[in-house]
């Protein structure tokens, strides 16, 4: 169900984005608002954890987060 729901919202945001680039540049403007929704969506597919995930996060055992732990 996730991954239908994530699909459906790709392909929203890439008819979104080429009606707009339709709007903006008539037929030329719609395809280059294609081929960036097509990288914006891939990129955002294949990507999205690493760009959700601080590099920094560290994983906490119980030891030192017991309140995390405990409720």
């Amino acid at each position: 169900m996730k991954v239908l729901r994530t699909g459906i919202l790709l392909i929203l945001l890439s008819v979104l984005l080429v009606l707009v680039g339709g709007a903006i540049g008539g037929r030329g403007g719609m395809q280059i608002a294609l081929v960036i929704a097509i990288l914006m969506n891939g990129v955002s597919y294949f990507f999205s954890d690493k760009i959700a995930l601080n590099p920094a996060a560290r994983s906490r055992s119980p030891a030192s987060s017991f309140r995390v732990y405990t409720r």
